[in-house]
Formats: C-alpha cells, sequence, structure tokens
C-alpha cells in the first residue's frame, strides 16, 4: 500500500524465511512537509515501525503514544493505525514487513542509544549492498535479521521468536569459523558476511552460547588443533596446520587454552584437564 505524505528513501521487497518467519519488505521513508499525518490504514500482514527522527502520535486501535527517536511500534495482522506528526525535524521511519506465526497484539517500545545505533549500522550497510535477489545475498539477510532481532527485544516479542531469529546466524557464524579456523579470519569479516556489526555480532554470540565472536573462534581453532595433533605428524606440522609458523607460539597458545603443552596433551598426562576445557568452552545452544 503506497500511503500519500511519505516518500520512499530506500525500499527492497525481500524473502528471508527464518522458521515460519518470513521477511517480506525493508522501507525507509521520509514524511513530506506538505501533509503532516498519515491516514488511518491497515496492512494484510505485521509491520514493525521505528521512528529515527521527529516526533508525533502513533495511534494503534484506540491507544495512542506519543513518538521520538527510537519509537518501536509492532503492529499485529489487520490492526488499524495513523499517524500525526509534531513539531521540528521531520521524521523518517523504518518500516519491516513480515509474516508472523501465530496471534499477537500489538506492542510498543523505546530502543536505548546503543540499540538505536546499531539499527542506523545496519541501514546504512543495507544502503551500499542493495541489489539482486534477498536469497542470494547473505549480507543483506543478515544485517535486516540483525534489525528485526533489536525490535523484537525492545516490543517484548522476543520470547516467542529467540532461537528463530538468531540461532541460524550463530550457526552460521560457527560454520564460517570452522571452515576458516586455520586462517584465524577477523571476527569482522565474519560480521560483515552476516550483516552484523561486529560489536553486537560478539554481543549476540555472548547471550546465544556464552562465548564472544573471538572466544567462538579460538574454540573452533582449538578443535582443528586437536584433530591435527591426534595424527602421527611433527608438532610443528599440526600448528602450520592450524594457521600458526611459529612452532613456539602454537606451544604457548595450545597450553593458555587447554593448561597443558601440545605434546603432554597427544601423550595424554594432560588429557583430563584438555576434556574439561573443552566442555567448558563448548556452545550452549539450548
Amino acid at each position: 500500500m503506497k500511503l500519500r505524505g511519505l516518500r520512499h528513501i530506500y525500499s527492497q521487497a525481500l524473502d528471508i524465511r527464518v522458521g515460519a518467519l518470513r521477511v517480506k519488505r525493508f522501507s525507509l521513508n521520509r514524511h513530506l512537509p506538505e501533509k503532516g499525518w498519515v491516514e488511518p490504514h491497515r496492512h494484510r500482514h505485521a509491520q514493525f515501525l521505528l521512528y529515527l527522527t521527529g516526533s508525533g502520535h502513533q495511534r494503534v486501535g484506540d491507544e495512542i503514544h506519543p513518538v521520538k527517536p527510537g519509537a518501536v511500534f509492532y503492529l499485529a495482522k489487520g490492526c488499524e493505525h495513523s499517524f500525526v506528526e509534531g513539531s521540528g525535524r521531520r521524521p523518517l521511519c523504518l518500516a519491516l514487513d513480515f509474516d508472523f506465526p501465530g496471534e499477537s497484539s500489538p506492542a510498543h517500545g523505546l530502543l536505548a542509544q546503543g540499540e538505536l545505533r546499531i539499527v542506523r549500522q545496519s541501514i546504512s550497510m543495507l544502503h551500499v549492498w542493495q541489489g539482486g535477489p534477498a536469497e542470494v545475498r547473505p549480507r543483506e539477510a543478515g544485517a535486516v535479521l540483525a534489525i528485526l532481532d533489536v525490535l523484537m527485544r525492545a516490543a517484548g516479542l522476543i520470547r516467542q521468536e529467540r532461537g528463530r531469529v538468531t540461532l541460524a546466524v550463530v550457526r552460521r557464524v560457527q560454520g564460517m569459523f570452522q571452515e576458516d579456523a586455520q586462517n584465524r579470519a577477523p571476527v569482522a569479516r565474519a560480521a560483515e558476511r552476516v550483516g552484523y556489526h561486529p560489536d553486537h555480532l560478539s554481543r549476540l554470540l555472548k547471550r546465544e552460547t556464552g562465548m564472544s565472536a573471538a572466544q567462538l573462534r579460538a574454540t573452533e581453532r582449538l578443535k582443528l588443533a586437536k584433530q591435527q595433533l591426534a595424527r602421527a605428524i611433527p608438532i610443528a606440522d599440526a600448528g602450520q596446520a592450524c594457521g600458526f609458523a611459529d612452532p613456539n607460539y602454537f606451544s604457548r597458545w595450545f597450553r593458555r587454552q587447554t593448561g597443558v603443552t601440545p605434546r603432554a596433551w597427544r601423550q595424554g598426562t594432560g588429557g583430563t584437564v584438555a576434556c574439561r576445557s573443552c566442555l567448558e568452552q563448548s556452545p550452549r545452544l539450548g
């Protein structure tokens, strides 16, 4: 539905699916000066609205809520809503359209400044990456899911959709660290590939697995190191297979991770310590 009084700055049709959740469209809209309101209307899908700038009042059903930067509104399918602009800077609004499984009531919340900054960073990345079908653009899909994760938490809906939105991202990052364990790819590169800001990705991983992005990467590298040490090859070659050119540095790194040297681990004298370390560093994925 195209509404008078709004101008699309950026709009992209999407087809991002995580479980029963399907994200359909992402739009960034500027309110036009010749009209200070958006008339009452409904959608045949659920929608999130996030006000990035401006002020006013959002009517959702029979309730009226004040709007300021960071205001988030979850609008269930078929929920009537409208907007009246306030004074000052013209409103800039993010709209995220999606199909939401099950019945749920409208909700609203307010983003903290740090969360609002994360969303703005993700929007900036979407501007740079736009173009092509969504299913072959994992970075764009990751950026949209990062925004959706923040909005769901602000509106109190994350208890219903936690895991569906974030688990796919967590598993994908783990897969990247597994594939690239020997090269020690920077965390920032993994964050870019899934469309998350590095700090936000690290917080998400910490919440879902108990480890930061750097710790999770080190865990995957340690698994590779143990696999190499279990083979009948020189310890220096095992370290090199994990991306360590210096055998002494490999030995020091391995001891920091496990409490024993590579040689002691291979000989079995530190087996109990090593196994305990593996358990302590195993990600928690519910």
